[in-house]
């Protein structure tokens, strides 16, 4: 069953911009993959609009696991990539993800979190006749989503399952201004086999405490290593953490 969490509503861009204090281990820069390399697979202006987004979200979530009394424990990874042939933890099945990365992973001692940023604009986020996924503007016009009819989520959740032994769980962040229709987008590919809808302003409320209770415990420092071998650049400078 897929969890939806968050009411609509818009945010503007000046609160994603807030400031936040760090005290949670901060891997990697988000967006650097889209920077680097997306403007020939999305175009420019796309690519661009993802990685502020990504940025938005790496933000939210930094300002959300600060503010917990189990921080110092937890671990937050951005833009991983490079998965081939992983194994590990009894799973002999090799799996890739090719040259798509994992834009967030949020790393505890019992679970993990992980985090997809959607850079979408204005419009209704539902599904077609056909149960694939579109964003529909306010002029009427359709914008296909191909995100929503791929189970790419399901083969990472798998890579981190090899690479920690740990269960977890998949969440979909998307811009406050992209309203959701939930029974429509519950219909997609990409949501049948679980997982959490939510938006920019519900991480900055704390609503993935719902999926990550406090307190978690102290990620173990193997794990770290693991995920930290797959980030795409470098690790950013954070206050606390181990």
């Amino acid at each position: 069953m897929t969890a939806l969490v968050g009411p609509e509503r818009f945010v503007g861009g000046s609160f994603y911009r807030q400031d936040m204090t760090a005290s949670v281990c901060v891997h990697g820069i988000p967006g650097q993959s889209l920077l680097k390399e997306g403007a020939r697979k999305y175009g420019a202006a796309d690519a661009s609009r993802g990685a502020f987004i990504e940025r938005a979200v790496a933000r939210a979530l930094e300002h959300w696991l600060s503010r917990r009394p189990d921080c110092a424990g937890l671990h937050l990874f951005h833009d991983l990539r490079g998965f081939r042939d992983v194994t590990g933890h009894g799973y002999d099945r090799r799996v890739s993800l090719g040259k798509a990365n994992i834009d967030h992973v949020v790393l505890t001692g019992a679970q993990w979190l992980l985090i997809d940023s959607k850079g979408l604009g204005a419009g209704t986020l539902t599904t077609g006749p056909d149960c694939r996924g579109v964003l529909i503007q306010a002029a009427g016009a359709s914008e296909p989503q191909r995100w929503m009819d791929s189970t790419t989520e399901r083969a990472a959740a798998g890579i981190l399952f090899r690479l920690t032994g740990l269960r977890g769980w998949p969440v979909w962040v998307l811009p406050d201004v992209t309203t959701l229709d939930f029974p429509g987008m519950r219909k997609a590919r990409a949501f049948r086999a679980g997982g959490t809808i939510s938006q920019i302003s519900d991480i900055y409320s704390g609503s993935l405490d719902e999926l990550l209770p406090v307190p978690q415990p102290p990620a173990d420092p193997s794990h770290i290593a693991a995920l930290a071998r797959y980030v795409s650049a470098g690790t950013m400078p954070a206050s606390g953490g181990s």
